[in-house]
């Protein structure tokens, strides 16, 4: 009886090492990279940052929104902010350009991510934008066709500003 428990038991232990291990992990999150810059009120803004996403599976991006206190959308009213976001060529350099040097522009519906990419978030700054640390990024994007969401931190989003700075 105890030789046939322990069969019983290692061939349940094997099955569910089997099962287990064809299971892809889709959880994972977006990371953003930094850029600094001094910016200035009344001007626009090309910022192209490097994304990754940490995920095993690609993913397709729905939209993206730039909110704060957890759900409000950024207003250029509110915010003195207003935006736009699109894809870029993945080998395009990270930072702050002109318009005349960002390149091609890719909608940022349905653009995917394997492991890295580029996302440029077009800004046009206000009077008066002042540092918010309540500032986030919320991606909608696909994995397999299910949607989701992640509300994700970006330094440079939150230290944001046409202040000067001492």
């Amino acid at each position: 009886m105890q030789k046939l428990l322990i069969i019983v038991s290692f061939i349940v232990s094997f099955l569910f090492i089997i099962g287990c291990s064809g299971q892809v992990e889709e959880n994972g999150d977006f990371l953003l990279y930094n850029t600094g810059f001094p910016f200035k009120a009344n001007e626009t803004y090309f910022i192209v940052t490097k994304t990754e996403w940490t995920g095993d599976l690609p993913v397709e991006i729905d939209s993206i929104e730039l909110i704060k206190n957890k759900e409000e959308t950024i207003t250029y009213k509110e915010d003195g902010i207003k935006y736009e976001v699109y894809g870029a060529d993945p080998l395009k350099t990270s930072g702050v350009w002109p318009e005349s040097d960002i390149g091609d522009l890719k909608s940022i519906e349905n653009l995917e991510i394997q492991k890295e990419g580029k996302i440029v978030f077009k800004l046009t700054l206000g009077e008066d934008v002042k540092e918010d640390s309540n500032r986030r990024v919320k991606i909608n994007y696909k994995i397999d066709g299910v949607g989701k969401e992640k509300v994700v931190d970006w330094v440079t989003l939150q230290e944001l500003s046409t202040e000067l700075k001492n």
